[in-house]
């Protein structure tokens, strides 16, 4: 049997306290095409001494100063000659086993991606651990909208990740969503593979990004809507609703061949009506009911009848109308 070449980038930073178990969780996985590259920014800890401690199965490492956590990756994805690519974070480790079912997912399928399960776990709580997936809904339109994605256990083969340009070193939160969009709305769903197995662990603990800058995620997630949305040409309305202080730019211009552009708005305004409506933006929220309400998508409840006579009538006092005219 031919296994794929995966090749796998570690960005690291100061993550002395767990990179160990991320490199021991690679190197022993005992997979026979194994391509282990780590990129540490420079650290001040004791990274690089647990580093030299494994290097001889490390195929490439280096510890330099760096642009952050996306220039990394491009740097370790510059040195990648494999058929399968993702990147694991210095405080996350994979499951044992995870590289060969990610194989044999490749192997059996003509998929773009693979993607299983990652195992959510918080260290300074009690709480119990979740098991989550990237999803996939109906229609691409859906699937961007909902953006519920898990970048642990999602695999990538090597060629397409370089086609769509890398990672975008100007993001330091959002680069695997930013990535997943520029691939849905270039090739749409057809070749990704949902598996139902367990490949990864992320750990939330008191100094990850996840844990402590919560608004900075909202802030790139925003640029990168606005972006998405001036392209499409949608109009003000959505464009200054995903308005905020990050600009994005993009590696290159986006393609957008996979997305049916009525439908994408179709989804923002399901998504987003009530948000726009109680948030006071009138004119957002007549554009995203009379889109719903043209696709036959608006639930005619007592709810949706007063917010129409709140937006296109105005205010009605009701009690002194029935009263006059009962």
């Amino acid at each position: 049997m031919k296994f794929p070449k995966i090749s796998i980038v570690t960005p690291s930073y100061n993550q002395g306290e767990y990179i160990e178990q991320t490199i021991l969780s690679v190197i022993n996985q005992n997979y026979p095409n194994l391509e282990f590259i780590i990129i540490d920014g420079g650290s001040t800890d004791n990274t690089v001494h647990v580093v030299k401690k494994y290097e001889q199965h490390i195929s490439y490492w280096v510890s330099e100063p760096d642009k952050g956590q996306s220039d990394a990756i491009n740097k370790g994805l510059a040195k990648c000659t494999g058929d399968v690519f993702n990147w694991i974070n210095s405080d996350d480790y994979l499951e044992t086993g995870a590289l060969q079912r990610i194989a044999d997912a490749f192997i059996i399928t003509d998929a773009d991606i693979v993607c299983g399960f990652t195992r959510i776990f918080n260290e300074c709580s009690q709480q119990n651990a979740l098991l989550h997936r990237t999803e996939l809904f109906k229609t691409v339109e859906t699937t961007l909208v909902q953006q519920r994605i898990n970048q642990p256990a999602m695999f990538y083969k090597l060629p397409v990740i370089k086609e769509l340009g890398g990672i975008n070193p100007a993001l330091n939160y959002v680069l695997d969503l930013e990535l997943w969009f520029r691939y849905l709305c270039c090739k749409g769903q057809k070749k990704i593979k949902l598996i139902d197995e367990l490949i990864a662990h992320f750990r939330i603990h008191e100094h990850s990004k996840t844990n402590s800058h919560e608004e900075r995620f909202k802030d790139e997630e925003k640029a990168l809507w606005h972006y998405m949305l001036t392209s499409l040409k949608a109009g003000r309305a959505w464009s200054s609703f995903f308005q905020g202080g990050k600009i994005y730019g993009p590696l290159i211009s986006w393609n957008f061949k996979a997305v049916n552009r009525a439908q994408l708005f179709n989804e923002l305004s399901q998504q987003h009506l009530y948000a726009a409506f109680y948030s006071g933006n009138k004119r957002l929220s007549k554009k995203a009911y009379s889109t719903l309400l043209k696709a036959g998508r608006l639930t005619f409840n007592f709810q949706n009848i007063a917010m129409f006579v709140k937006l296109f009538i105005g205010n009605i006092p009701f009690r002194r109308f029935f009263k006059v005219n009962a």
